[in-house]
């Protein structure tokens, strides 16, 4: 089935997708991604059997179009992601696990860590491994990691924790095989390992259905789809959400100016640390 060149899709078109990307997820559209809108979203016109962007707008708007504005919002953005992506989050993760963390777990408080946008599981894995490398001694160790995403389809395969072989080698540079094994040309994550994370569909630009603190968040490679107003709210929010002291993380080009204005400092590269009421009245 042939689809026109990008240049020949209608404005009205590229506004209704915008819209709809916009409203269900946040995402910012300008005028000149009309060709990244082409790319990732004529395939899956195609293959919907859409004669055209006309036909396929046109269902997104009806009442039976729910489930295609799900997966229009996923086909507009990446799922690129590996196990201990950007390695310097983790370092910095264990040092705060370590050096502020590990007495206080050890007396009983229950370690809290969210996963914001996890897409097919890696980085929430990769947490729960570097929890346990870290604090596997404690007795009883109390920890909890939620991994959220806007995509229910890619939060399915998360759920298996089980991942093509050829991922196994960060896993031995990390030191964690332990935390897993191998079946065949798989990598399956240990029960252990399962056990800590909890994953759940969850849209950041909605009301978030929990008011728990955490020690650490990781929302990396988010906010790049929404505008500076999205952006803004979503760092309020995700401050509320941390413990003085914890720390969050973003993704490699994303920054927040002027971090004070949410109680935050910069720690290091795109890593921020929630201040306490002490240290902002000081």
């Amino acid at each position: 089935m042939e689809l026109p060149d990008a240049q020949e899709i209608s404005d009205e078109n590229f506004r209704i997708i915008a819209g709809i990307a916009k409203k269900s997820a946040g995402i910012s559209l300008s005028e000149k991604k009309k060709s990244l809108v082409y790319s990732r979203i004529s395939r899956r016109v195609r293959q919907e059997g859409f004669g055209s962007f006309d036909d396929y707008c046109n269902f997104l708007v009806s009442g039976a179009g729910v489930d295609e504005r799900n997966h229009l919002v996923s086909a507009l953005t990446t799922n690129v992601t590996s196990f201990y992506r950007e390695k310097h989050h983790f370092a910095y993760l264990e040092q705060l696990l370590r050096q502020k963390l590990y007495s206080r777990v050890e007396r009983g408080e229950e370690l809290r860590i969210w996963s914001a946008a996890c897409s097919s599981g890696e980085e929430a894995y990769s947490i729960a491994m570097t929890v346990m490398k870290c604090l596997s001694a404690v007795p009883g160790l109390k920890a909890k990691i939620l991994a959220t995403d806007i995509d229910s389809d890619i939060l399915s395969q998360a759920k298996l924790g089980s991942y093509d072989s050829v991922e196994a080698e960060a896993l031995f540079e990390a030191g964690v095989l332990s935390f897993c094994r191998l079946e065949r040309n798989r990598v399956v994550m240990s029960e252990k390992i399962r056990d800590m994370i909890r994953f759940r569909r969850l849209n950041l630009v909605e009301p978030w259905p929990f008011s728990s603190r955490f020690h650490a968040i990781f929302c990396r490679n988010v906010a790049i789809y929404f505008d500076r107003e999205t952006q803004d709210r979503l760092w309020g929010n995700l401050s509320a959400r941390i413990f003085p002291g914890g720390e969050l993380y973003l993704g490699h080009s994303e920054r927040i100016a002027h971090p004070e204005r949410f109680g935050m400092e910069s720690i290091g590269y795109n890593a921020y640390r929630r201040v306490s009421t002490a240290e902002v009245s000081s």
